[in-house]
């Protein structure tokens, strides 16, 4: 019996594809037909071989590779090109605010992550570029966080952290987040993300008394700011904690 050493044929109806982040492989798959002499429509056993970084990251334009393979082993492969319509990029969130205690051992490191629409939390691939600064006493110092996903897509982020010594007895604010993204030309109103305020036994305080100690926060220019609130309550010594704001393209 002879070896067909003919690969199957892959044809594509349209050159450009363009799909949501969450596409199916039947909708990454679209209008792509494969045949072969001797085995017939292959288009089934059609896969996604690779999707590659972007080719054009404007505009979010990648390549994506189809393979499939015939009964005697014979592979042929196409690719066009691949446009995510609803791509945003990797976005940071902190898993508390970038506040720590004097004297502290915390490592920025653990307190910042990262979602990303297509590769999910890809916290793990967090890199600190810079972050030299000692706890041994009160201040404001920065931290530089990168991180690429798949796509080759690179963000930063370079936030305030503010150096403290924490008072066991003062009140405690909770955020809504502890790190928000707002438009660019937008209007920010600080207060409304404060979550509550209790006393270090659970008892609510009203969030009226909390007060804005710093705003750096200028939404008419892209950039990392920060907001610092405050709170006294009777004798006891000032709660302090920071709010990373992220002012973002329109």
């Amino acid at each position: 019996m002879s070896i067909d050493t003919n690969p199957p044929t892959i044809s594509i109806g349209s050159k450009n594809l363009e799909v949501n982040v969450d596409a199916s492989e039947q909708e990454l798959k679209k209008d792509v037909i494969a045949k072969d002499t001797k085995d017939g429509d292959l288009t089934g056993s059609l896969i996604v071989e690779s999707i590659s970084r972007f080719t054009n990251r404007k505009k979010h334009i990648c390549n994506i590779t189809y393979a499939v393979e015939d009964s005697d082993k014979n592979v042929a492969k196409a690719t066009r090109t691949l446009r995510f319509k609803n791509y945003t990029k990797p976005r940071f969130y902190l898993r508390k605010p970038l506040c720590i205690e004097t004297s502290s051992e915390e490592n920025t490191r653990n307190l910042i992550g990262v979602k990303d629409c297509i590769d999910g939390d890809i916290s793990r691939k967090v890199k600190i570029l810079s972050a030299s600064f000692s706890t041994a006493s009160s201040g404001d110092n920065t931290v530089v966080a990168q991180v690429t996903n798949s796509m080759g897509d690179t963000v930063t982020l370079k936030a305030h952290v503010l150096i403290n010594s924490t008072n066991t007895k003062a009140p405690i604010i909770n955020l809504k987040n502890n790190l928000v993204y707002v438009k660019k030309g937008s209007k920010f109103n600080e207060m409304k993300y404060i979550k509550s305020v209790q006393t270090p036994g659970g008892k609510e305080i009203s969030k009226n008394k909390v007060k804005i100690k710093t705003s750096t926060v200028n939404t008419k220019r892209k950039g990392c700011y920060y907001v610092e609130y405050m709170i006294n309550e009777g004798k006891i010594t000032e709660s302090v904690t920071d709010l990373t704001v992220v002012v973002e393209d329109e």
